[in-house]
């Protein structure tokens, strides 16, 4: 269909895009049965996940796909291309480097840590998104950028922006949560 000027073009433009609006708009009133149905709708599977921030993000770039055609080919490839030499330069290394004294407070007992984390003192680092994250590994807390977190998974999130597990993320564990022991 041709439009007969571009003012024409325009108004359809906006229709589309108030209507957009106003479907991701309504993600926002869904509960978790309801969002996990609207996902099986527009992807043809069930969610794994029960996160509602998660999913009302995924069924929004769902929808604004459906409407607006999605990634081109090219930029599919691309990151095809990125991904594959990303994940060969990526991987995380844990180096051996004397320990940093502990903060006031802090329990120096082994017991109820955690066995997937490596020796206090260690350093577990990470390249992400062209830089690198180095975390020192204490008895009870870890040091990242001079500050004191209580878990890999709450720098990571600083890192990242998005929840993570922490384990993962520094590549202590591999994706299927385990760490290579058999119980």
């Amino acid at each position: 269909m041709v439009l007969k000027n571009s003012g024409e073009a325009l108004s359809r433009e906006a229709a589309v895009m108030r209507s957009l609006a106003k479907d991701i708009g309504t993600l926002q009133e869904l509960g978790l049965a309801e969002l996990r149905v609207r996902y099986l709708e527009v992807y043809g599977e069930e969610a794994r996940s029960k996160n509602l921030p998660y999913l009302r993000k995924k069924i929004a770039f769902r929808v604004q796909e459906q409407m607006e055609g999605g990634l081109s080919m090219a930029a599919k490839a691309r990151i095809e291309e990125l991904s594959s030499t990303e994940a060969a330069t990526e991987a995380p290394r844990v180096e051996r480097r004397p320990p940093l004294t502990p903060a006031r407070g802090t329990s120096s007992s082994l017991q109820g840590r955690d066995p997937r984390l490596p020796m206090a003192g260690s350093l577990v680092s990470r390249e992400f998104k062209g830089f690198s994250h180095e975390v020192q590994v204490l008895e009870s807390e870890f040091v990242y950028r001079g500050r004191s977190y209580r878990s890999l998974s709450a720098i990571a999130k600083e890192i990242t922006g998005t929840p993570w597990n922490g384990f993962l993320f520094f590549g202590l564990i591999g994706r299927g949560g385990g760490d290579g022991r058999h119980s």
